[in-house]
């Protein structure tokens, strides 16, 4: 389940990055907090990789940016609110609002499919949408996301 792999250490209300750079720099230190910074340059390196491809800011203002690689060992997930990163906008021109980061280690594909899944369904609902963006706080965000869940 989301929540059980979100944790308020690794949600951000408000997330303070101001580019699509350092936005996924910032949920990739929320993500792996305690690796090397050459190694975290090769995870962001891994989301920017699956970014080129086609961006993953989806719509109503969620994006949910994620790579695959073995520089995890499990996968993580990291989220919180963003205001003002002009340079990630969704094809319906929304600007990003909610951010999901998901690193997935590669045998995990399930797993990552099942996680991507997840957002989606509860992105999917304007109430949980609407909760989420009203979030004050970290527990707050969990709380919502442990509701939407639980639902």
């Amino acid at each position: 389940m989301l929540s059980e792999l979100l944790t308020t250490e690794r949600i951000r209300v408000p997330l303070g990055s101001h580019s699509k750079a350092d936005l996924l720099r910032e949920l990739a230190i929320l993500a792996v907090p305690d690796v090397a910074p050459e190694t975290l340059d090769l995870i962001i390196a891994a989301v920017e990789e699956r970014e080129s491809q086609v961006s993953t800011a989806m719509g109503g203002g969620l994006a949910v940016p994620h790579g695959r690689t073995d520089l995890v060992r499990e996968l993580r997930v990291s989220a919180g609110l963003v205001h003002d990163v002009r340079d990630y906008v969704a094809p319906d021109h929304a600007p990003v609002a909610v951010v999901f980061l998901v690193l997935t280690p590669l045998a995990a594909s399930r797993q990552h499919i099942k996680v991507l899944a997840s957002i989606a369904r509860m992105m999917h609902r304007p109430e949980w949408r609407a909760a989420l963006l009203a979030s004050a706080s970290a527990h707050a965000f969990l709380s919502v996301v442990r509701q939407a869940e639980a639902a």
